[in-house]
């Protein structure tokens, strides 16, 4: 669905993505793996076109990016924000129904909150809690939230920016099961980031390390066991 040909991004002279080449394929879900720094986020943004490389070129469905096809892609893709990132002066179900309302392809309040309260039904919300809003909420619910923003109008292409983090382990373990669900059920496309080596063995079909801007290794999650590569041993040994 996404390809990226010799991605090539530098901040202050120095490399943060060399030479990346990667392909998203559709109906996979990718975890990009990587210490601090190694420009996981900033491969996303690129994917999403919210980035231009300094060199190479992003593809979406073998067309190259553009502001036309950034903005197609956009109005198909649904993001979970790291911290959930939900709006403190809107209530849950117009943070859920914030695209619905303000995107491209506008639907009716009325129409934007039935969607709204389907979705916080996916990921395990009642309906009263639509018309509380966020600092009414605690972390994994307002994970939850984050999560029915995004898969509000059955997205193709769902990004999740460490969807566990700040929750507790069991809290976490539950989000890692949710997202894992929703993406097989809306049979999306699923680039993940983050660095926790149980989200990758829950939520992933196959796994990218970065290691200094480059791909140290990639490969499905059912071959990370016998990898013998010393870095990616020391996240397993995290877990």
């Amino acid at each position: 669905m996404i390809r990226l040909e010799h991605i090539t991004k530098r901040f202050d002279g120095r490399a943060v993505l060399d030479d990346l080449s990667l392909d998203l394929t559709k109906g996979r879900s990718l975890a990009v793996l990587g210490r601090s720094g190694t420009g996981k986020s900033v491969l996303s943004r690129i994917a999403l076109g919210l980035m231009v490389p300094d060199a190479g070129r992003v593809l979406v469905i073998d067309q190259p990016m553009s502001a036309k096809v950034r903005r197609d892609l956009m109005a198909k893709t649904g993001v979970l924000f790291q911290g959930a990132a939900l709006f403190d002066g809107l209530t849950v179900a117009e943070n859920v129904a914030f695209r619905l309302r303000n995107g491209p392809q506008r639907v009716s309040r009325l129409a934007a909150r039935s969607q709204a309260l389907a979705a916080l039904e996916r990921v395990g919300l009642e309906a009263r809690v639509a018309d509380l809003y966020p600092a009414d909420l605690s972390g994994g619910m307002q994970k939850r939230v984050g999560l029915a923003r995004a898969i509000v109008g059955a997205p193709e292409f769902l990004v999740f920016d460490e969807p566990n983090s700040g929750l507790d382990p069991v809290t976490a373990g539950e989000i890692d099961r949710l997202v894992r669900t929703l993406v097989t059920d809306l049979k999306a496309t699923a680039l993940t980031i983050t660095h926790d080596m149980a989200s990758v063995a829950t939520i992933a079909d196959e796994v990218l390390l970065l290691d200094r801007g480059r791909v140290r290794w990639h490969g499905p999650v059912a071959e990370m066991e016998g990898a013998e590569d010393a870095l990616l041993g020391q996240f397993r040994a995290r877990r």
